[in-house]
């Protein structure tokens, strides 16, 4: 075997241009991209922009004249009482949920417009909008029964959107940080009494009551990180095409046929190739990093823990990368040229785009998030961007037998593909 590892190292150092290509090829795209798209790993927020229409079936002045009604029925001093109607306006929820959409961090992504039930039913249809959030009838009265009195179950908004996606994820997350700054000033007012908890409500000023806490140890992947990671991963992945594409020409000019006549075993050909990938694969892999990491200080003060857990990631990735040329090499024995090529490409394209080394894996769909860590590629670039985040060693250790069940396994389907003496 260490005679193939041999031929199969020199053959593909051989291949100058081939090695400069994958050298100083991710080393440009990581600069240029890193360059031209600053803060877009740090900022994805900037480019989702959401349509949304408001439909209000409720009526809110009428609520607000029963609401005052009712205080007259109630045995409370005047002054509590007077506080309450002073204060109604500042409670309205309605007017309060207007105010969370008009804020200037929700406008940037979020834009909201009062329509019709119909029209806005319609144009959700015609996908001119996200969603639409409905104020129910009656929601203003249930809501200030609720927070002022503790009377009733409250009330609740309607979200209807065609589909699930992001926009109506964020959507969702928005409505609930309103439905939860109104339970935690309902809880001020009972707590504090009418009179203070009115006032709170009011003004918005919860200081002195709960707390802020900064949680340590997690930082933020920049976007020079990620596409370092990225690319680097990619073009290893890349580099399995190339060398099994090197076992067309043996096929071709017969070489593997007087490997056989030596009395080799076709194992130890494909075991040959596989150390090999995994030696350049490594090899691509840290020079790449260093070099994006000295030229342009990409992971400035990081200790010596998280150099040794990139390195374990890097290693079973490029076992990950050995096995598939095996995998792929045995493709290229058993079909024709073009066809064993063709998928061998069209794998690494699809495995590229859903592990996020196309494109970044934020602005995928969930269902292509999962799928795409089921891939080497994807499942590396997801545990050193967490490892980056956290340096939770045991983070690490379900993704590397996830990369190492991933290459056994290929490697066994490599050696049940491969042609058997006698069929090549």
């Amino acid at each position: 075997m260490i005679s193939f590892f041999k031929k199969d190292f020199l053959v593909h150092w051989r291949d100058r241009k081939e090695i400069i290509i994958s050298l100083i090829s991710p080393l440009v795209i990581i600069a240029v991209i890193g360059i031209a798209l600053p803060g877009w790993v740090e900022n994805p927020t900037k480019t989702l922009q959401i349509k949304v229409a408001l439909v209000n079936a409720d009526d809110e002045q009428a609520a607000m004249q029963e609401f005052r009604d009712s205080l007259a029925a109630r045995s409370l001093p005047d002054d509590e009482l007077l506080d309450i109607e002073q204060q109604l306006e500042q409670l309205s929820p309605i007017r309060m949920l207007k105010q969370v959409f008009q804020a200037e961090h929700v406008k940037e992504i979020v834009s909201m417009e009062e329509l019709g039930n119909d029209d806005a039913l319609q144009q959700l249809q015609e996908e001119r909008i996200a969603a639409v959030v409905t104020i129910p009838d009656g929601f203003t009265l249930a809501a200030l029964n609720k927070m002022v009195w503790n009377d009733g179950e409250g009330t609740a908004l309607r979200i209807i959107a065609e589909k699930a996606s992001l926009q109506v994820g964020v959507l969702n997350d928005i409505i609930d940080g309103y439905v939860q700054k109104l339970n935690v000033q309902s809880a001020f007012h009972h707590l504090l009494g009418a009179d203070a908890g009115a006032a709170a409500i009011a003004s918005d000023d919860y200081s002195g009551i709960g707390g802020r806490e900064m949680v340590d140890g997690v930082e933020t992947v920049t976007s020079f990180q990620y596409y370092a990671l990225a690319i680097s991963i990619v073009f290893a992945l890349l580099l399995s095409v190339t060398m099994a594409s090197k076992a067309i020409t043996e096929k071709r000019e017969r070489t593997f046929q007087r490997i056989l006549l030596t009395g080799s075993q076709p194992f130890h050909y494909l075991m040959g190739k596989m150390s090999a990938a995994f030696c350049l694969s490594i090899l691509q892999l840290s020079i790449i990093i260093l070099i994006s990491h000295f030229a342009l200080n990409i992971f400035p003060g990081r200790s010596l823990l998280f150099w040794l857990g990139v390195s374990a990631v890097l290693v079973l990735l490029s076992l990950c990368v050995g096995a598939l040329v095996v995998l792929f090499t045995a493709l290229v024995f058993r079909l024709h040229d073009e066809t064993a090529n063709g998928i061998a490409f069209i794998f690494s394209l699809i495995a590229g785009t859903i592990g996020g080394s196309f494109v970044p894996i934020y602005i995928l769909p969930d269902w292509l998030r999962s799928a795409g860590e089921w891939t080497p590629n994807g499942l590396s670039l997801a545990v050193l961007l967490q490892w980056i985040q956290t340096e939770t060693v045991a983070d690490l250790s379900v993704p590397l037998v996830k990369l190492a069940v991933f290459a056994i396994a290929t490697i066994g389907l490599a050696s049940w593909c491969f042609p058997r003496r006698g069929r090549i």
